[in-house]
C-alpha cells in the first residue's frame, strides 16, 4: 500500500516540538495497526502535492485548524484536488477538516455549526456496519471542532452519529471514508490544544472536557477501520 497523506495543518509552535505534524500521527496510528505500508506526507497547505497522483494507491486528508469551506487559495485547490480524486477512483480518507472538506467539495454542505465547540471525548453510534467495521453498538472519539458536516452529500452513507454532531462519520462505498473525530490524537495532545483554547472556553465546559478524558478511547480501533477499509478499497 503507498498512502499520501495529505497535511492541512501546521502544529502550534508550542506543540511542534513534541508532536511534529498530524502527518506523523497518522503515520504512528496506522503502524499501530501492525501495517507496514509507504506512507508519504504532503504538506497542502503549504501548495505540496504528489507530482503524480496515480503512484500512490490511497489518499488521506488530515484535520486543520481552518475552516474546510473557506475560500483560501490551498483550500480551493484541495477541494479540486480532491474531486480530481474522487472522478479517478482513488480511495480517499478525510479526518476532522478532511471530513469536512470532502463532504463539501462533493456537493454536500459543511460550517460553521450552532452547537458550538465539541471538544473532549465523545461516544457515537454506530448506524451502519459496512464491512470495515465490527458489530459494536459505538465508539468513544476524542473531537476537536467547531465545523460540521451540515449535509452529506450524494451516495454518502451515515456511520457514526450523536445528538451534537449528526453527521459524525459517512463513507461512498468504495470511494470515500470520513471521520469527524481524531483516532490518531492522544489524551496529552487534546490535553495541550484544550489549553491553548482555555481564553474562548468557560470554566465549566474546560471542567467537562478534563472529566471526559477519563473516558477511554477508541483511536486505535477506528485507525484499524481505516487500513480495513482502504485495503479493501484498493483489492476490489
Amino acid at each position: 500500500m503507498k498512502l499520501a497523506i495529505l497535511d492541512a495543518d501546521t502544529l502550534h509552535d508550542s506543540l511542534r516540538t513534541r508532536y511534529l505534524s498530524y502527518g506523523v500521527m497518522f503515520e504512528r496510528l496506522l503502524g499501530q495497526s501492525g501495517k507496514d505500508w509507504d506512507m508519504s506526507i504532503y504538506r497542502v497547505i503549504d501548495g505540496q502535492y504528489p507530482l503524480d497522483p496515480s503512484g500512490y494507491d490511497a489518499f488521506l486528508i488530515t484535520g486543520s485548524k481552518f475552516d474546510s469551506f473557506a475560500d483560501d487559495d490551498w483550500i480551493e485547490a484541495l477541494r479540486q484536488y480532491a474531486r480530481m480524486l474522487y472522478r479517478t477512483g482513488r480511495p480517499v480518507v478525510g479526518v476532522c477538516f478532511g471530513h469536512q472538506l470532502l463532504a463539501h467539495a462533493l456537493g454536500g454542505q459543511a460550517g460553521r455549526s450552532d452547537a458550538g465547540w465539541g471538544l473532549g471525548v465523545m461516544q457515537y453510534q454506530l448506524d451502519r456496519h459496512p464491512p470495515f467495521v465490527d458489530s459494536r453498538k459505538s465508539v468513544n472519539l476524542i473531537v476537536s471542532h467547531r465545523d460540521q458536516v451540515l449535509v452529506l452529500p450524494d451516495g454518502a452513507q451515515r456511520l457514526l452519529s450523536n445528538d451534537f454532531c449528526p453527521n459524525a462519520a459517512f463513507y461512498i462505498p468504495g470511494k470515500v471514508l470520513a471521520i469527524q473525530g481524531h483516532p490518531e490524537f492522544s489524551v496529552d495532545y487534546a490535553r495541550a490544544l484544550l489549553n491553548l483554547r482555555a481564553d474562548q472556553l468557560t470554566p465549566e465546559m474546560i471542567a467537562r472536557v478534563e472529566s471526559s478524558f477519563a473516558t477511554p478511547h477508541d483511536g486505535e480501533l477506528v485507525g484499524s477501520w481505516i487500513c480495513k477499509f482502504l485495503e479493501h478499497t484498493t483489492t476490489k
